[in-house]
């Protein structure tokens, strides 16, 4: 999850690099303004059409489904919701996998994973006559996905100038390094990385300070 915020966060900030600080600003709330209102549409448009998820959802759970009209089920318990599904994949042994629905679980351990019932867990619903919806965590609904984008809003910004005056003032940080002329000098710890470029370099000194100390001298003769 937290890769994903992290994800989600660079996508909006890509090719603000290197920008002052008030254009990063500028373009963070303009690009997060953007994607809330486009998202804002499409979950309109959903609930039009009565779906159930957002596409990329739908998409995969159709996908699933279909892929587990092609498996064998054997059904175990109805109470319990239990079964076994076997796969037959052309030119292999086939493979089998226990399912159970009241503990949202498969041997597979895609639907633990995801969330999303896997192509076995499908299967079995079908088997079952019961409604996939059921499976399906709410987090993953239209509903949710609209109120993500509907429950807050950005309000427009007013101009600077109607701005309230502020009662701070600025100052530069005494603690703050001052830059010396010349190269810094780096505290960072050499590796094998820079060992091949030290010694190349040392050798293209050493070769290059040999050829002029040997013009040099046939100069003096």
């Amino acid at each position: 999850m937290t890769t994903n915020i992290s994800e989600a966060i660079n996508g909006v900030l890509k090719g603000t690099r290197r920008l002052p600080i008030t254009a990063i600003v500028s373009a963070t709330f303009t690009r997060s303004k953007n994607a809330f209102r486009e998202r804002e549409v499409v979950a309109m448009n959903l609930q039009q059409r009565n779906q159930a998820w957002p596409d990329d959802v739908f998409k995969r759970i159709a996908s699933n489904n279909a892929l587990g009209t092609r498996h064998s089920v054997d059904l175990y318990n109805h109470s319990r919701q239990t079964a076994s599904v076997t796969v037959h994949v052309p030119g292999t042994s086939s493979r089998t996998f226990r399912v159970s629905l009241l503990e949202r679980a498969c041997d597979c351990g895609q639907w633990r994973l995801s969330g999303i019932p896997c192509s076995h867990a499908l299967a079995v619903i079908r088997q079952y006559v019961l409604d996939i919806t059921l499976y399906v965590p709410e987090c993953y609904s239209t509903i949710e996905y609209a109120l993500t984008y509907t429950s807050g809003f950005f309000a427009p910004l007013t101009d600077v100038e109607y701005w309230d005056e502020p009662n701070f003032q600025l100052r530069h940080n005494p603690g703050r390094r001052i830059k010396r002329r010349g190269r810094d000098v780096t505290t960072r710890i050499h590796n094998e990385m820079d060992w091949p470029q030290t010694r190349a370099r040392q050798q293209y000194q050493a070769q290059d300070g040999a050829g002029t100390s040997g013009q040099g001298s046939r100069r003096r003769r």
